[in-house]
């Protein structure tokens, strides 16, 4: 429960067991987390020592044993936010240096099952107020299921910034009901197993077959030119007057908003 999300935060495996056994039963002895864990308490005692150097657990003695407990879940915000803080003293010089190398293409290979993640997460990250996203060959139902709280919260992005994505799909394909997407439609023979994101100077190419791949290319004169050709396909495609078949999208609960942005 909740290990994955734990996991992105920064602690290992065996962390993550340690620190919910404690967060469910209060104080342990390193005995009764082993137990708990099923861990060799060998490997309790260094994963303990790294939590509390981490500040996420104490250590208590009770009759003159040692016990542990975990610390308020909150305090992972905490620590979020101070480097977060931190960071962003340094954001304008690191943002420099980016820009100043701007006019070369840039290229990026990322592998591996979180890379449509890492996709919404440099979409979202670099979203200004009314603009616009194109997508090509998207698979909304596949897309859902592999990365659904990050969709969400990238759909209540794009709602409130008022950016318009532009969706061309295989004919037949799931639609997400949402006023800030519009589709059209091609029929499934001119598609394939890739999915194409067009924002701003950059063209995502995400290929679905696992493992999963996503290319990246930084350039304007590239992203420009697959504009361009999204606008003649856009011309050809056929438009959707009524979303048959769409599906209605889920409001995002605040506590799953603050678990996808603590990852």
């Amino acid at each position: 429960m909740y290990e994955a999300e734990l996991n992105e935060l920064g602690l290992t495996s065996n962390e993550t067991k340690i620190y919910l056994a404690l967060l469910k039963n209060k104080l342990l002895t390193p005995a009764k987390i082993s137990k708990k864990t099923g861990l060799h308490r060998s490997y309790i005692y260094d994963a303990i020592e790294r939590l509390m150097e981490k500040g996420v657990v104490s250590e208590v003695i009770v009759n003159n044993k040692k016990h542990y407990q975990a610390l308020d879940p909150k305090i992972f915000r905490e620590m979020l936010e101070s480097k977060l803080k931190h960071f962003d003293s340094v954001l304008p010089y690191l943002s420099n240096v980016f820009i100043s190398g701007k006019n070369e293409t840039r290229i990026e290979l990322h592998r591996g099952e979180k890379v449509f993640r890492t996709l919404i997460k440099y979409v979202t990250a670099n979203m200004e107020k009314n603009d616009t996203v194109y997508l090509l060959g998207a698979n909304e139902k596949f897309l859902k299921s592999i990365e659904p709280l990050y969709l969400k919260q990238y759909f209540t992005t794009i709602k409130k910034k008022n950016v318009r994505e532009r969706v061309i799909i295989p004919k037949g394909g799931e639609k997400i009901r949402n006023p800030n997407i519009e589709y059209r439609e091609m029929e499934p023979k001119y598609f394939g197993e890739i999915t194409i994101v067009i924002h701003q100077t950059r063209v995502f190419i995400f290929i679905q077959e696992m493992p999963h791949h996503l290319i990246i290319i930084d350039s304007s004169a590239f992203a420009n030119s697959y504009k361009k050709q999204f606008e003649l396909l856009w011309k050809v495609s056929e438009r959707i007057s009524k979303l048959k078949g769409c599906v209605k999208q889920s409001r995002v609960k605040p506590l799953e908003i603050k678990k996808i942005w603590e990852m």
